[in-house]
């Protein structure tokens, strides 16, 4: 992730949103790569917003909810990214 190594050289603690595309989202070990990402970046976890869109939630809704918790227990943030403009639902 660029966007981490990028992030960790700025001077301020700023938060930076990455878009993850579906096909990453669907991996077993999302958590573990954003994990790694993080420390070889340096990239605080409060530095680190995840965007993932209401299509990836919806195509397989148990995976979904287990990777997310999963996030979540690193101390991720997740924002549904494009809300409304495919399915237009939230459960």
């Amino acid at each position: 992730m660029e966007a981490c190594r990028e992030a960790a050289s700025w001077n301020r603690l700023l938060r930076i949103a990455v878009n993850v595309l579906a096909a990453q989202f669907r991996r077993e070990n999302l958590d573990a790569q954003v994990r790694k990402e993080l420390g070889e970046s340096g990239l605080s976890l409060a530095g680190l917003e995840l965007e993932i869109t209401e299509g990836v939630l919806i195509e397989h809704v148990l995976r979904a909810k287990k990777t997310m918790q999963s996030l979540k227990s690193l101390g991720i943030l997740i924002a549904l990214d494009d809300f409304g403009t495919g399915y237009s639902w939230l459960s």
